[in-house]
């Protein structure tokens, strides 16, 4: 027995597990889906080799999951012992077990070592602060959450977070995760209701957004983006691909993303596909420009995994850039959100006008009118919103 490292218990009718279940000393993957159980089993948190461990209600006989007919409601009750704090256990999936409110206090105490956690499909109404004494959860799921209201903490290493199909999660609800920038060494993505956070700088109305760089290496790492999408789009999901722009090559996404309304990715290649940048041809001492951008695809009425194209125009509702200051890194490359060579060519024109422009008496301008062309250029540079970080 001390040699069985992963036992599948799926649609066995199981509605619990006994002690001895303890002999399975060398066990690292239990799989308890589709079973009988009114309780979690608290020899789970017993086991001394178990990471991995998936307890899934609802009927997987179409190849998804449905709420409708379950027969598995998953409650944790019990009495902890300091031998429950031992548990090695570091990725829980927990799909539609109708999990409620008083899961969280036991479930932290039960499991302090989980670095992903899967609670989709769950009843509870607020994501308590207590989450945040997961000290190591990175991943966090609570797709088809249909009661959650608000998320109140967040793990200090979250940096994936799903909240889809929450329907009743609006966006002040998840305030306490998109307040703040998030720390310069997390590559967070967060998928759910909301808005574009306050702290990014640049925002366009539509499908893209430009900005221009300097030197031979793309400053992916510096670079947030955020894409929102329109309410009213909670009865389909959508499907984005990302694209890159540079120089005129077209980089795309190496895999899609399934999103409600909200993304909000740090770092640009991360959660968003990765890009082959060796296919694009950049300037070491000119300015590349770069356009950030995204196709989609929406689910079809009726249709369980069948996607069809859709015009951006009819979802999109706005997009956002924030570059990221990261204080160890000694250089940080030039970044603008607006044409450098145009303000470059508007430059010159006002050098130009304010040299040799006579004014009434045939004379070059004086100082002072000089110096109102130039405040007239800052304050129209100010107006086309040039952001430039160095």
């Amino acid at each position: 027995m001390k040699n069985v490292t992963r036992l599948f218990l799926d649609d066995t009718g199981i509605k619990d597990l006994p002690c001895s279940f303890r002999n399975l000393s060398g066990l690292l993957n239990l799989y308890l889906g589709r079973n009988k159980m009114c309780m979690m089993p608290s020899v789970i948190a017993m086991m001394p080799q178990l990471s991995l461990c998936t307890i899934e209600g609802g009927d997987n006989e179409s190849g998804k999951q449905e709420k409708e007919g379950l027969h598995l409601q998953l409650q944790v009750e019990g009495i902890l012992t300091h031998s429950l704090c031992s548990s090695k256990l570091e990725y829980l999936d927990l799909k539609y077990c109708e999990l409620s409110d008083g899961f969280f206090p036991l479930a932290v105490a039960w499991f302090p070592n989980l670095t992903q956690l899967d609670l989709g499909g769950s009843n509870f109404a607020i994501l308590p602060e207590c989450i945040q004494q997961f000290r190591s959860l990175w991943m966090l799921k609570v797709d088809d959450c249909e009661h959650l209201r608000e998320i109140r903490g967040s793990p200090p290493c979250l940096t994936y977070l799903s909240a889809i199909n929450c329907k009743s999660l609006s966006p002040r609800g998840t305030g306490v995760l998109l307040n703040q920038e998030p720390h310069e060494d997390l590559c967070i993505q967060f998928l759910m209701p909301g808005r574009i956070p306050r702290w990014f700088e640049q925002r366009s109305r539509g499908p893209s957004i430009s900005f221009w760089f300097r030197g031979k290496c793309f400053p992916d790492y510096a670079l947030c983006v955020a894409i929102l999408l329109r309410d009213d789009l909670h009865c389909n999901p959508i499907k984005v691909t990302s694209i890159l722009t540079i120089n005129g090559i077209v980089l795309s996404g190496r895999y899609t993303i399934q999103m409600e309304q909200l993304l909000v990715s740090s770092h640009l290649s991360f959660g968003l596909g990765g890009f082959d940048y060796r296919r694009a041809l950049l300037f070491e001492n000119e300015w590349n420009h770069a356009e950030f951008s995204y196709k989609a695809q929406q689910r079809s009425e009726g249709e369980y995994d069948v996607y069809h194209d859709v015009q951006i125009q009819l979802i999109a509702k706005e997009i956002g850039m924030h570059v990221q200051k990261r204080k160890s890194s000694v250089i940080m490359p030039d970044i603008r959100f607006t044409d450098p060579y145009k303000m470059r060519g508007l430059i010159v024109m006002m050098m130009t006008v304010s040299m040799v422009l006579p004014n009434y008496n045939n004379q070059p301008l004086n100082l002072e009118t000089r110096i109102g062309l130039w405040t007239l250029l800052f304050l129209t540079h100010s107006a086309l919103g040039t952001n430039t970080l160095t």
